[in-house]
């Protein structure tokens, strides 16, 4: 497969009557085989190095032209909440000739990855845990940090906490088209949604996770059961048990 990349960008800003604010500002796109491969910008620096300059040019074998710049693109859908905000975005780049390069790398040519970067306003007297779905994406920097482990397949199911401080926090995405989970069709289309949400518990007790015995007259039939939590602060919280408020007698132990 051809190492190959195309450049496009995104920008859109979020306003929030309370505490989040977030405006994506700019995306870059390239093309290899998953994460597993290398990163055509690495040579550069890595993704979260380059700075953005609307008259920079890369060299591309997948532009018509041979080079690609930055542009924008603006998200989607913005949900906003009380307490979050959420942004879908699809990226297709129709000005990438998909069909003559499938003729020649065959559906590998459909498979690219994207970068992507964005802003993300915290408005608040104190740091806050920001809970981050990244639906569909799989490797993201935030302040230059590095996390890996998204939600490629958006289950939802360990999102990534951090204590952020009030003011401008950027982020940076990696995003990665993939034929076998997306599907070959044309034009190669990728979307994902990102949602930053503040958690006010310290333990987030995720109540649609739970697995627990039957009630029988009252009361519980087992002692064991399954209750998922999550730990949003910065300390280390041990469970050493569960009761019900209702009934200090029914009680599952660790």
């Amino acid at each position: 497969m051809a190492s190959t990349w195309a450049v496009s960008d995104w920008h859109k800003r979020y306003e929030h009557d309370r505490a989040v604010n977030s405006k994506i500002i700019k995306a870059l796109i390239h093309d290899i085989e998953a994460t597993w491969g290398a990163d055509t910008l690495a040579r550069l620096g890595g993704f979260p190095k380059l700075s953005y300059n609307k008259d920079s040019r890369y060299s591309s074998s997948l532009s018509a032209n041979g080079t690609v710049g930055w542009t924008l693109h603006e998200a989607e859908t913005i949900t906003k909440r009380e307490d979050s905000v959420e942004i879908a975005m699809t990226f297709q780049f129709p000005h990438i000739d998909w069909k003559f390069l499938q003729s020649i790398y065959g559906w590998s040519a459909l498979q690219f990855q994207a970068w992507a970067r964005g802003d993300l306003l915290i408005e608040a007297s104190m740091p806050q845990a920001v809970v981050f779905h990244t639906d569909n994406v799989l490797e993201f920097f935030i302040d230059g940090e590095p996390y890996f482990g998204g939600d490629f397949y958006a289950y939802r199911r360990a999102p990534l906490v951090l204590q952020l401080k009030p003011g401008t926090h950027r982020i940076d995405v990696r995003l990665i088209r993939d034929v076998r989970a997306m599907g070959g069709i044309l034009p190669p289309t990728l979307r994902v949604n990102i949602k930053a949400e503040f958690s006010a518990e310290k333990l987030a007790v995720l109540s649609d996770k739970m697995i627990l015995p039957d009630l029988v007259d009252g009361k519980l039939a087992s002692h064991q059961g399954s209750v998922s939590v999550r730990n949003d602060s910065d300390d280390w919280i041990e469970i050493v048990g569960l009761e019900s408020p209702e009934n200090p007698l029914d009680k599952l132990d660790h």
